[in-house]
């Protein structure tokens, strides 16, 4: 992987069905990260969209949550606009955000708009990265 495993949200893996992490161990291609005690509080984080959708009707919802604990209750701190076939894919998008509890993940949310079971997205990265900003 060209990237830093512990920055890396989600691994480019094929993305078929909703992932929403709640381990530190990957699966799927996502996994929650621990920001332990790094002194930043701002942080970007980057969807970078290799390929487009495979059907002009499916979706892709990608929000970015923060937990106390790594099996916890996550709450939204940041979205990326809702994603469809044509709609800037391939492409890069950053959301920057502030976190104030100590895992962080990103949550997938897909719609295979024809019910077939066949939405299929690859070469999705989710990133982390710090940005010098003041509090949100």
């Amino acid at each position: 992987m060209p990237f830093d495993s512990e920055l890396v949200m989600h691994d480019g893996t094929t993305i078929t069905a909703d992932i929403a992490p709640t381990s530190l161990t990957r699966t799927g291609g996502s996994a929650v990260i621990d920001l332990r005690e790094t002194p930043a509080k701002g942080l970007a984080c980057v969807l970078v969209m290799g390929a487009d959708l495979a059907e002009a009707s499916d979706t892709i919802l990608v929000t970015i949550e923060e937990c106390a604990t790594v099996g916890g209750t996550y709450a939204e701190v940041a979205r990326f606009p809702l994603l469809t076939k044509g709609t800037g894919m391939p492409g890069t998008y950053i959301r920057r955000f502030s976190a104030e509890e100590q895992f962080v993940r990103a949550k997938i949310d897909v719609v295979d708009a024809d019910a077939g079971a066949d939405f299929t997205v690859a070469n999705v990265f989710i990133l982390l990265a710090y940005h010098p900003f003041k509090r949100l």
